[in-house]
């Protein structure tokens, strides 16, 4: 049996060098494009557009693994005119994921899906700890984990969307 944790990095692993090779559909694409160009609009920081860009990247790759690592590749089809039912939908289940269950289907386990999720917001975070983190206060700092947190989310369940519409 393989250890919870060598299964953890392995999958995280497997997520970080997918999100290397372009992995968004179209239609995630367009997504992720018009939600992280309104981040440069409306965050103080040019780099936390960024910064949600790399999570909500991250956070869709897991599901991706996921499908992978379970035998279950959907196909999508390109939905870019559906793109607010598609938030919608995002949302709806980036709250489940945040509530302890699934986002959509579930493939893995939710006990393994947590430990992934929790990995790659917890890299993330800590990838951008030397920028900021002694400049502003523990309230802040919170703050932006819980952003951090939220984009990685918001990118598994995404993707959780995206195949629950195409009827996959």
């Amino acid at each position: 049996m393989t250890d919870p944790i060598d299964r953890v990095g392995d999958l995280t692993f497997k997520a970080r060098a997918l999100a290397q090779a372009h992995p968004l559909t179209v239609t995630a694409t367009s997504y992720r494009e018009q939600m992280i160009e309104e981040e440069r609009r409306t965050q103080p920081m040019s780099e936390f557009a960024d910064w949600a860009g790399t999570a909500f990247l991250v956070g869709y790759c897991i599901r991706r693994i996921e499908e992978a690592d379970t035998g279950n590749l959907p196909e999508t089809t390109p939905q870019t005119d559906a793109l607010v039912p598609l938030a919608h939908d995002t949302a709806r289940l980036s709250d489940e994921v945040k509530h302890g269950r699934p986002a959509g289907t579930q493939l893995l386990e939710m006990s393994l899906v947590g430990q992934l999720l929790n990995t790659v917001i917890s890299t993330e975070i800590e990838k951008r700890a030397e920028h900021w983190k002694g400049q502003i206060s523990k309230a802040d700092w919170a703050m932006f984990e819980d952003y951090v947190a939220w984009w990685v989310i918001h990118g598994y369940s995404m993707r959780a969307a995206e195949i629950s519409r195409s009827g996959s």
